[in-house]
């Protein structure tokens, strides 16, 4: 049982090696890189011509299984899955959203760049 908790505290440690300068220049960007993405993701579904909607899909499975009374019995195991749905987009409104995306982006990088600006202030000692 020691391994998968070793593996749960992994990004945890990560996050603690950071130096405050990292935190901080990661804080000043991170709604930067989420409207980034989204920017990515518009271009791809214009660029498909529609969107992928990530859909949960359930797969019941029966095998065996022991009972509280050690005896074997047949046991149903609900596991389930994701996958991408197509779904249909209104390519004006999405050309629309992505124009003001773009717009956010050049608002968010300059002040992102502000930000780091202040980090570089706050911790000189830590920059690389």
């Amino acid at each position: 049982m020691r391994f998968p908790i070793s593996v749960l505290c992994l990004p945890l440690l990560i996050a603690a090696c950071a130096t405050p300068y990292e935190k901080c220049t990661s804080t000043a960007t991170k709604d930067l890189r989420v409207v980034e993405s989204l920017i990515v993701e518009t271009e791809e579904n214009l660029d498909r011509g529609y969107a992928l909607e990530q859909e949960v899909v359930p797969r019941t499975r029966f095998g065996w299984c022991v009972s509280r009374s050690a005896r074997y019995q047949l046991c149903r195991d609900t596991q389930f899955s994701t996958r991408d749905k197509p779904v249909a987009i209104d390519l004006a409104d999405e050309r629309k959203k992505l124009r003001e995306l773009r717009a956010k982006r050049n608002e968010l990088a300059l002040r992102a760049n502000q930000d780091i600006t202040q980090c570089r202030a706050t911790y000189p000692e830590s920059q690389s």
